[in-house]
């Protein structure tokens, strides 16, 4: 709201209204749920470590293959499709797509142990792309939790509300949803910065212009309430 000048509200503010009207948490929300451990050591910087994961989708009684690589430290989406089939030579295919955008890149590659990542031709094309592997802990897919997380996103802010009914127009849903999420949506993990702000490295601009509207509007305020009290 600030960004787009409808109103001027501090995160402290934001977060005891929606508190107040118990829209904090989604339906399904458990307040009992342990936090789960992730890849301990934290990105520094875009391009550090990059999220990749393979997610199940259906549409129409057919499954699909999402595949796509996450900025760890940005959260920006790098790449994505929507493959029919998952072999290895398709994956190895995709992660090869997305290292030639970023040539000059030499990410950790975080993973789980699906057959596709594991296997000795994957092995050789991370060792030609200039990249490391990391592999997450068998049977903890929390390990890998930012591309776990943005798999569950993409299914409950793309996917499902606006059902696909076939591969085409699942592929458009899915290429928007990029560009929506990349540029426009607010994320909670980068303080409520855009992905792109923080890959093209303008969130400090963003935070700056922020403050600054906080403080003409709180001075606003201010006036307006000494106004009224003198009439």
């Amino acid at each position: 709201m600030i960004d787009e000048n409808i109103s001027c509200l501090t995160e402290s503010t934001t977060y005891e209204i929606l508190k107040k009207h118990n829209m904090l948490y989604g339906w399904n929300h458990n307040p009992g749920e342990p936090a789960k451990k992730e890849y301990t050591d934290k990105p520094k910087h875009v391009h550090d470590h990059w999220h990749t994961d393979i997610a199940y989708i259906k549409i129409a009684g057919i499954f699909y293959f999402l595949i796509m690589v996450l900025d760890g430290h940005s959260r920006f989406l790098l790449g994505w499709d929507l493959m029919t089939d998952m072999l290895g030579r398709s994956v190895e295919d995709f992660i090869q797509s997305v290292k030639e955008k970023y040539p000059y890149a030499r990410p950790k590659l975080i993973h789980d142990n699906g057959g596709q990542f594991i296997s000795h031709d994957f092995k050789r094309l991370i060792t030609t792309l200039d990249m490391q592997q990391v592999r997450t802990r068998r049977n903890h897919p929390q390990t890998n939790g930012k591309i776990e997380r943005m798999n569950g996103t993409v299914k409950n802010e793309a996917i499902r509300p606006n059902c696909p009914m076939d591969y085409q127009e699942a592929w458009e849903i899915l290429n928007t949803y990029a560009y929506t999420y990349n540029y426009q949506r607010l994320h909670a993990g980068i303080k409520f910065m855009r992905p792109a702000d923080v890959f093209f490295n303008r969130e400090k601009n963003v935070a700056k212009e922020r403050k600054e509207k906080l403080t003409f509007a709180k001075k606003i305020r201010i006036e307006s309430n000494g106004l009224g009290a003198v009439q």
